[in-house]
Parts: C-alpha cells; sequence; structure tokens
C-alpha cells in the first residue's frame, strides 16, 4: 500500500481538475457519503445531497446492469451479501473501463480509522462554533483540499479481478465512511490519469465538478459511462472549422438520455441512445436518474428496417424527416439495394407521386421495409422502471423504482411541457407513452 503523497502523483493538478483552484465547504460536504442502498429496493443507492448524482447515477446504471447480465429478474429479493458483489463488480467494470493500457487500476480510501478522526475533529469544531457561524463556514470557507489527499491511501491492482478479489475481502474496512464517493471519484480519476482526461476534455478551464453548485459535469459523466472524458455527446468525432471534436466513439455497456435534446441544446447520438444493455441515466438541467428495462428484447441487434432508417436519418440532416428526391439513389446504394438509375428514377416518381421533390421517410419504409412480426424486435408495449436516488427530506419514503407500461403508438405524440421524463424519453421512442404506478421525476 502506498501513501498519497505519492512522487507520481501531482495533487495540485487533480484538485484543479476536480475542483476548480477554490473549493466551498458547502460543495464539499455534498460529496461526502457512503454507499447507502434503499431499504425498500436492495439495489438502489441513495443519494442523500444535490451533487454526487454525476457518479451515483452511472454507478447505479451498472449495478442494473450487472444483474440484467447476471440474470437476475427479481430485484428485490436479494441478500445483502448479493448486492454488496455487485456494488464491487460495478466499481471494478468502471475502473477497468477508464483504464489505460498497461497501466494499472488505482483504488484510492480513506480508513475507518482516519474517517473516525477527521469526523471527530468536525464534531468537536461544530461544538464551539454557533449554527449561524457554522453555516457561514460552509458557504464561504475554502476546504483544505490537499489536508484531504493526505488523508487517502492508494492502491494499485494489476487486473480487475484482483481489485474485485480484494474489496471482497476487505468490504468491510474499504467501504461505509463518508468518504465513499469521493475516494471512488479519486479512484476514477488516479486509474485514468489526470492529464489523460484533460486531454479528452479539450477544454483545460473545465471542472468535474461545478464549483458554484456541485453539479458533476457532462466529461465526468460520460468517462463513467464510457471511459473518455469528452464534453459531447454525438457520435465520432466532428470537425468545427478545423477543430476537431470528439464525441462517442461506439455504443456503451450502458446509454444516456437527455431532456436537453428536448430543448435543443444537444443531439444524443446513437451509441449512446443505443447501449449493448437496456439501461440508461437521464440527464436534466441540474440531475440524473435512471431508467431501465428487464427487456433484452429493447437492445437487439438491429434489423435491416432499423439500419435504413438509421441511414435515412443521417442523410436527413435537419431532422425533418424527409429527403430531397435526388439524394433517393444515394440513400439505396448506402444500404445495400439496388441502385441503377433507371430503376432508381421509376421509384422516385413512385415514391413523390406529387412531385414535390422529396422522399417522406415513412413512404420510403413502407415500399422497402415493410413492417412485419418477423423483422421488427421491439415490442409495441413493455416494461420500464425509473430511479431517482435523491432522499427528500420530510417525504418520509425510501426512494424505489417506479414501474411503467409503455406503449409505443402508430404516430408521433405531442411533448408534453409538464411531463419531462415522457419527453426525454420521446427522443429515443418518438412515439412512446407510459402509464406510471407513481411519479417519475427527473429533478
Amino acid at each position: 500500500m502506498a501513501a498519497a503523497l505519492d512522487c507520481d502523483i501531482d495533487w495540485q493538478v487533480i484538485r484543479r481538475l476536480v475542483w476548480g483552484n477554490k473549493v466551498k465547504e458547502i460543495v464539499f460536504q455534498r460529496w461526502l457519503q457512503p454507499f447507502i442502498f434503499s431499504e425498500k429496493e436492495p439495489t438502489a443507492l441513495i443519494q442523500r445531497a444535490g451533487g454526487p448524482c454525476a457518479l451515483l447515477a452511472p454507478l447505479q446504471a451498472f449495478i442494473v446492469k450487472q444483474c440484467l447480465e447476471k440474470k437476475i429478474k427479481d430485484l428485490r429479493s436479494l441478500t445483502q451479501e448479493t448486492v454488496q458483489s455487485l456494488l464491487i463488480s460495478s466499481i471494478c467494470e468502471i475502473l477497468a473501463l477508464v483504464g489505460r493500457v498497461g497501466k494499472p487500476i488505482v483504488l484510492a480510501r480513506v480508513s475507518q480509522e482516519v474517517a473516525t478522526a477527521i469526523q471527530d475533529e468536525k464534531d468537536s469544531m461544530d461544538q464551539s462554533t454557533s449554527a449561524s457561524k457554522r453555516m457561514k463556514r460552509q458557504e464561504d470557507m475554502d476546504v483544505d483540499v490537499e489536508s484531504f489527499h493526505t488523508c487517502l491511501f492508494i492502491q494499485k491492482f494489476e487486473t480487475k479481478d484482483n481489485l474485485y478479489s480484494f474489496l471482497e475481502e476487505h468490504y468491510q474496512s474499504v467501504f461505509g465512511t463518508n468518504y465513499d464517493i469521493v475516494a471512488f471519484l479519486y479512484s476514477v480519476i488516479l486509474t485514468k490519469g489526470a492529464n489523460s482526461i484533460m486531454s479528452e476534455q479539450q477544454d483545460i478551464d473545465e471542472t468535474l465538478i461545478d464549483p458554484v453548485h456541485g453539479h458533476g459535469s457532462q466529461s465526468l459523466i460520460n468517462l463513467l459511462l464510457t471511459g473518455i472524458a469528452t464534453q459531447n455527446v454525438f457520435d465520432g468525432n466532428k470537425d468545427l472549422c478545423g477543430l476537431l471534436l470528439q464525441g462517442i466513439a461506439c455504443h456503451g455497456r450502458v446509454g444516456f438520455l437527455s431532456f436537453l435534446e428536448c430543448l435543443r441544446y444537444v443531439k444524443v447520438g446513437a451509441y449512446l441512445k443505443e447501449p449493448e444493455y437496456p439501461v440508461w441515466v437521464l440527464g436534466s438541467e441540474t440531475h440524473l436518474t435512471v431508467l431501465f428495462s428487464l427487456n433484452m428484447d429493447l437492445v437487439a441487434s438491429p434489423t435491416e428496417r432499423d439500419d435504413a432508417i438509421t441511414a435515412f436519418k443521417k442523410m436527413d440532416d435537419t431532422g425533418s424527416g424527409f429527403i430531397k428526391g435526388d439524394m433517393l439513389g444515394e440513400l439505396l446504394s448506402n444500404i445495400g439495394l439496388f441502385s441503377d438509375p433507371e430503376y432508381v428514377s421509376i421509384m422516385k416518381s413512385k415514391l413523390d407521386g406529387d412531385s414535390l421533390g422529396i422522399i417522406l421517410m415513412p413512404e420510403f419504409l413502407e415500399e422497402f421495409f415493410p413492417v412485419s412480426d418477423i423483422d421488427s424486435h421491439l415490442q409495441s408495449s413493455f416494461t420500464l422502471f425509473h430511479y431517482n436516488g435523491l432522499s427528500r427530506p420530510g417525504v418520509g419514503d425510501c426512494p424505489q423504482y417506479i414501474k411503467g407500461t409503455a406503449v409505443l403508438l402508430e404516430e408521433a405524440m405531442q411533448h408534453f411541457a409538464d411531463k419531462p421524463v415522457l419527453q426525454t424519453l420521446q427522443t429515443k421512442w418518438p412515439t412512446i407513452t407510459v402509464d406510471w404506478e407513481g411519479t417519475p421525476h427527473l429533478s
């Protein structure tokens, strides 16, 4: 085991990357909590204060993903031992995902003894300080993060399996302090490397945690979900006047949907909308929640019709639902269909009967890829679950999964301004409506 003050670690660089130059105590305190699970949902992590959802929601998504991978259907029947194993597996998976080839996985932690000593010192200070002064201290006082860094213990593991074995054996001594979340955050950063993160961010001034409100950045969310700390959510890379912007490189193991897409601030690409498992982190302006289904058919391999829709949308760069008639030949060629000029001319006349010079997507699909029970893997009705782990004072109920019955209608619905969850889901399933057994919240 190596202590935190390792000559290979530039803690000032890490502090600026995570918190900025100054860290307000109230922001730092929001990120201090152990990993705790809901009494009603054994696999559901609880968030005590606003801010750490940027870490807890992705971790929650991977816990659910682990359940799907292990074919666990009844998430409420699991023992504490099984849930601990799922948490460890998810932590190891994320650290392996962000890891670099030839570099070890790094585990940062605060020992129970050190955590107790820190808390005793804080309690002593609070007893000698009035409530008003304590509040002012939290709002105005800068935290000496360097002192916190000296409390971290650093261990390195060559493989994910080695890390899993260690955490399984030492679970009680590693977890259970108020520094669980922050320690895991530092484990991610040390495993990835601060310089690698800043290079992928492409903005040296961006911090992973907002210094004013304590929210995690999109770079942090993407790092945890995909292993790459890009700010962007589109597929691949884009050239913006000579500046190469890095997006998402491949389909994620879990996905991401954003309410900001409804507001036209971002456009989430297919790599995040169509993950390997039917689990998505949902982003609002200030909070992250989790959506999932136990139905693996939702992420089945795309059919030829699905591929045709994707190809059509790529050519329809304005999202208007049609392409120019002159683009039909190129579209047919792109999806491997017969594209002889004479044939294309005949089909263009057929699909554009009113001679408007455009080809509508529904008419194109009906002609070349009509829906049938054979080639359509997506069911018209399926079950979804939504989870908001933020514990609300005064509500008196533990956070739990909210079940919903989703139905895909024949035509797209209008967006409902008072239903942000539904609006967000419609960025992936335009015709979806959901009957929830409760009220899901994005905030």
